[in-house]
């Protein structure tokens, strides 16, 4: 695992604890109020103190063993299977911790443990409780990615229903050749093969912090706010590592379909307006030259005999290391639409990856 997927999942594994650390001081705070109800002189700080531990421990552990080990496996499944799957897994977990637990920490015969706190309404309840946590964090997990990348919360907050004007570096992804596939595979695999690239490049895009703005046919279109874009280049090492992870499924590829996709790339950056359009269907839409002139400058690699094109503004925002990076000037083209002539670069990475 390298360094950029480690930080990330590390990331989500933190805000998954902050968010389970918030609903356990929450739960603390009704358990402390039902006490109170009932005449029995409860302790809040003691609650809150053992809830705070109990949740920033339960989130560690239970989302780092979500994030790290379970999500990759779990996504290629609906979001009910999946769900069933980890409730199953949670309640084992948590019947576990109620019949052991006090015995390693206490002595208590297990036989006791196991009939007085499993056998319970109480056991039940933690169950139900704890299944619908962990279930409301698969759906914000999945709701993130349901949105390309984008926080779900910016999304179900409504951040972008009124237009927003960024600067934004956007790669444009396109499969060589896709025409006389298609045409050699039929349909039906074509598709198959298009949903199996699509979930092959996916971790890298994630990973190197980009956002899946639109898939149109074999055609991928992936934005980066432009700080996080040409930060340690992430935008072209995100394109390098794509082109990598493909090279090394390769045999796959070629086994299951004959092919070994290749993928080419255009990269510019700009100001966008950004928004949601439509009350039913949502979508989030990027308006502005940037987008039109980032699909140009790539579908101008098969003139050139090459992978990548870089407009010479991103590039020298970019500013990718000479020890690092073969840098090759095309020159100024003349892009269809554009009164200005573009200068493109294209980059290649010195240990031939």
């Amino acid at each position: 695992m390298d360094a950029a997927r480690l930080q990330l999942r590390i990331r989500r594994t933190l805000r998954i604890t902050l968010a389970w650390v918030v609903v356990g001081l929450v739960s603390a705070l009704f358990e402390d109020n039902v006490l109170a109800r009932h005449g029995v002189p409860g302790d809040l700080k003691r609650l809150l103190d053992q809830h705070f531990w109990r949740f920033a421990l339960a989130g560690l552990v239970g989302g780092g063993v979500y994030i790290f080990l379970l999500r990759d496996r779990l996504r290629r499944l609906n979001f009910i299977k999946a769900f069933g799957l980890m409730a199953v897994l949670v309640v084992l977990v948590v019947t576990a911790v109620n019949a052991f637990l006090p015995e390693l920490l206490t002595g208590e015969d297990a036989s006791v443990a196991f009939n007085d706190r499993v056998m319970s309404l109480h056991f039940a309840g933690q169950c139900v409780f704890w299944v619908l946590l962990v279930g409301g964090t698969m759906l914000m997990v999945r709701i993130n990615d349901q949105q390309g990348g984008r926080g779900g919360i910016d999304h179900l907050l409504g951040r972008y229903d009124k237009p927003r004007t960024e600067l934004r570096v956007f790669m444009f992804l396109d499969m060589r050749s896709s025409t006389s596939i298609a045409e050699q595979l039929g349909h039906v695999k074509y598709f198959a093969l298009l949903n199996r690239v699509y979930a092959d490049i996916t971790d890298p895009i994630i990973d190197s912090g980009g956002e899946i703005y639109q898939y149109v046919g074999d055609e991928i279109s992936v934005s980066w706010p432009l700080r996080r874009g040409i930060r340690k280049q992430r935008a072209l090492r995100c394109f390098f590592r794509i082109r990598r992870k493909l090279k090394e499924r390769s045999p796959d590829y070629q086994a299951r379909w004959g092919i070994a996709p290749i993928f080419k790339a255009g990269f510019h950056y700009g100001p966008v307006t950004m928004g949601q359009v439509g009350l039913v269907k949502k979508e989030l839409i990027f308006s502005g030259d940037v987008v039109n002139t980032a699909a140009r400058i790539q579908n101008s690699c098969n003139a050139y005999g090459v992978d990548n094109l870089i407009s010479k503004e991103l590039l020298d925002l970019m500013r990718p290391p000479a020890e690092r990076f073969e840098r090759r000037e095309i020159g100024e083209i003349e892009l269809k639409g554009k009164r200005q002539a573009v200068g493109l670069w294209t980059v290649e990475p010195r240990n031939g990856q």
